[in-house]
C-alpha cells in the first residue's frame, strides 16, 4: 500500500466522505471510522498541546529569570522594555516581546508581563502575538510557591489561546523538584473551531536538579490526564498510563503512553517510544498501527507504511 501522509484537513475530509459512503453505500466499517476518528483526535490534540507547551515555555523562561529581571528593572524601570534580544537566540533577529515586571513592597507577589505586540517571530518560525501574564507568589523552587499564567488576546500561528495555568512547586530543589499543574484552556482554531480543555499534570525531575544552569541533562517525568470538548460537539479524554519522559536536550517526548477515550470507550493508544530522541510516535487504533510524525507545527499521520524508529 502506498504511504499516505494525512494532514488534519485531509483526515477531516476523509471522515466526511467515509461517513457519506457508509450511509449511502454501506462500504465503510465501524473499525475504519474508529481509526479515522482516533487519528483526527490525536493530531488535533498534539497540535494544541504544542501551542500550549510553546507558550508555557515562554512563561517558564522569564519566570525563572526573575532575579535578573528584577535587577534590570532597578536599572531601567519596572515597566520598560527590559530585554532586547540582539543575537537572535530564542527569537529571530530583532524580535522579542516587551517584558515588564511589577513587585509588591514586600517582594511578592511579582507580576511579569510579556507583550508580543501584533507579531513576534521565534527562531522556529512560530509567530506569537498578544500577552502572557505571570504572577509568582514567592521565591522560585520554594515549597508551596505558585505560578499563575494567564493569556490576553494571545495567538500562536493563528490559534487563539485563553485561560489559566496554575503551577504549584513542591520539594527542596536539592533532592526533589516537582510541579503540580492544573490548566483550564480554550483554543480557537483558524477555522473557528473552539477546543476547551481541562487538565491536571505532575512534572517531576528525575535528573538535572544539581545543575540548575544546564538544561540539557534534565529528565522530567510527566503524569496526568485531560478532558476536552469542542464546538463541533466532540468530547474525548486522555490519560497518561505510562509516564511521559522529556529530556532537556530533545524537542520531543521520548517515552510514555497515552490512552484516548470517547464515550467511555478506548479509541486510541499513543506511544512515544523507548527513550530515544526522534520525531516519531505510534498510534494504535482499530487494530492498526499508524506512524505519527511529531516534527513541525502540524503533526502528521503516516498510515499504511511499516513503522520506523519507535515501537
Amino acid at each position: 500500500m502506498k504511504t499516505k501522509i494525512l494532514s488534519v484537513a485531509l483526515i477531516l475530509s476523509t471522515v466526511f466522505v467515509s461517513c457519506q459512503k457508509s450511509t449511502d453505500l454501506g462500504l465503510v466499517s465501524s473499525t475504519e471510522e474508529q481509526i479515522l476518528k482516533s487519528t483526527e483526535i490525536t493530531l488535533s490534540d498534539l497540535k494544541v498541546e504544542s501551542i500550549s507547551e510553546e507558550s508555557n515555555y515562554e512563561a517558564d523562561f522569564y519566570a525563572n529569570a526573575e532575579l535578573n529581571l528584577r535587577q534590570m528593572a532597578r536599572d531601567k524601570g519596572r515597566f520598560g522594555k527590559l530585554i532586547d534580544w540582539r543575537k537572535g537566540l530564542r527569537y529571530q533577529m530583532g524580535q522579542c516581546p516587551d517584558v515588564s515586571i511589577d513587585t509588591a513592597d514586600a517582594g511578592y507577589p511579582i507580576t511579569i508581563t510579556l507583550n508580543y505586540g501584533e507579531s513576534t517571530t521565534l527562531e522556529n518560525e512560530r509567530v506569537l502575538s498578544g500577552s502572557i501574564i505571570i504572577v509568582i507568589s514567592g521565591p522560585k523552587f520554594t515549597d508551596g510557591t505558585t505560578r499563575t499564567i494567564s493569556y490576553n488576546n494571545f495567538v500562536a500561528d493563528s490559534v487563539g489561546l485563553e485561560g489559566t495555568i496554575v503551577e504549584t512547586f513542591s520539594g527542596d530543589n536539592l533532592s526533589s523538584r516537582m510541579f503540580s499543574v492544573t490548566s483550564d484552556l480554550t483554543f480557537t482554531l483558524s477555522d473557528g473551531t473552539i477546543i476547551d480543555r481541562v487538565a491536571q499534570r505532575v512534572h517531576q525531575w528525575l535528573a538535572g536538579i544539581d545543575t540548575p544552569l544546564e538544561y540539557e541533562d534534565d529528565e522530567i517525568q510527566i503524569t496526568g490526564s485531560a478532558n476536552t470538548n469542542t464546538s463541533a460537539g466532540e468530547s474525548y479524554s486522555k490519560e497518561i498510563i505510562e509516564p511521559l519522559l522529556r529530556l532537556g536536550n530533545c524537542p520531543y517526548l521520548v517515552q510514555g503512553i497515552i490512552n484516548f477515550s470517547q464515550n467511555g470507550e478506548l479509541i486510541g493508544v499513543l506511544d512515544f517510544g523507548d527513550g530515544g530522541c526522534d520525531e516519531n510516535a505510534t498510534l494504535t487504533a482499530g487494530g492498526e498501527t499508524i506512524d505519527i510524525v511529531l516534527k513541525g507545527k502540524n503533526p502528521k499521520a503516516n498510515r499504511g507504511s511499516k513503522n520506523k524508529g519507535k515501537k
